[in-house]
């Protein structure tokens, strides 16, 4: 077999099981499964809580589940596996809005990639889900990279008020206000569905916190001056000239030397050395974002330089986050 042929074959079984890894974990998940399967059950217990369910394929997908390494077997017994247990531990924190994306709204776009091409379909929008649900949601998985170098931030920068630009659910605003007792600030979030998410998560913290459903490219607030503002993970979702306009209008309300974080994934290539490759799913978030109508995908560390030395900001500090799955761009104001 030429060595062509068989590096195809072995990208071809990878994607196979990864399809699989994907098809096995979604599914999983809608039917509460990883949870059933904290203790051990057989097909016939599995059955017998769910009589309706088809007896074939729920072998098939345990079976699946079995070689994939989420589930053990033992005699005719199901159980977690340790990567069962993560996938069960780590649902709530982005985990299952992130794979439910991938399975219900990146393969169909995907699926049509050729007549989005060619021009013969036009591009995409975001389902409501997506835009009410799951890119909040999803967001919240790397929130363990991210944490550790918000709060050193912090601590340095010594913050008294915060606002937060999308701030989606409110998780990054609810930490800090944890850390911080002292700490105020406001959110704002366009989507009414998640701006009522964050205010419930963030109920605690009423007295200093307030969560504002506006568009922040034409807010007309009376909402004070702030120390710094924060843009986590969106400003993918703005156009370059509506980046322009949104960073003109954060620096309205900044501080004299307050400061702007803009936390993103970048398009492009990544010279650090990765623990695992993170190059190929930013290429494909980029991908799919280019697909729908208005975006352009991800952009280069060369456009967010370009676009905060544009709107005047100064003394710019980028900080890679872990594995080169992000980055952080600091810069302030006059």
């Amino acid at each position: 077999m030429e060595a062509g042929m068989l590096a195809l074959l072995g990208k071809t079984i990878k994607l196979m099981e990864s399809l699989g890894f994907l098809w096995i974990l979604t599914s999983g998940f809608e039917l509460n499964l990883w949870d059933e399967l904290k203790e051990e059950k057989t097909l016939d217990d599995l059955i017998t809580l769910h009589p309706a369910w088809d007896r074939l394929l729920l072998d098939h997908w345990l079976e699946q589940a079995g070689s994939l390494g989420l589930l053990i077997k033992d005699n005719q017994s199901y159980k977690l596996s340790k990567l069962g247990k993560a996938v069960q531990s780590y649902r709530y924190e982005g985990l299952e809005a992130l794979y439910k994306e991938l399975v219900k709204h990146w393969s169909p776009v995907f699926a049509d990639l050729p007549q989005l091409i060619t021009g013969d379909a036009d591009k995409k929008s975001f389902a409501s889900e997506m835009e009410e649900e799951l890119i909040a949601k999803a967001s919240l998985a790397s929130e363990p990279f991210v944490w550790p170098f918000l709060v050193k931030k912090f601590n340095d920068s010594k913050w008294r008020r915060i606002l937060d630009i999308g701030c989606g659910e409110g998780l990054y605003l609810q930490k800090l206000m944890e850390f911080s007792p002292s700490l105020q600030g406001i959110g704002i979030e366009i989507n009414p569905e998640v701006t009522l998410r964050a205010r419930t998560n963030c109920a605690a913290y009423n007295d200093r916190l307030k969560i504002i459903c506006a568009d922040a490219l034409d807010f007309q607030l009376d909402i004070g001056t702030f120390d710094v503002s924060l843009l986590n993970n969106n400003i993918y979702y703005f156009n370059p000239d509506q980046r322009i306009t949104l960073l003109y209008n954060i620096k309205k309300v900044l501080n004299p030397g307050g400061q702007i974080g803009i936390l993103t994934a970048l398009r492009g290539t990544n010279d650090q050395l990765e623990l695992f490759s993170t190059q190929m799913p930013r290429h494909l978030m980029s991908f799919f974002l280019a697909c729908h109508r208005g975006f352009r995908g991800l952009p280069t560390e060369a456009e967010i330089r370009e676009l905060l030395t544009l709107t005047g900001y100064i003394d710019l500090e980028v900080i890679p986050l872990p594995f080169g799955m992000s980055h952080f761009f600091f810069a302030s104001s006059v």
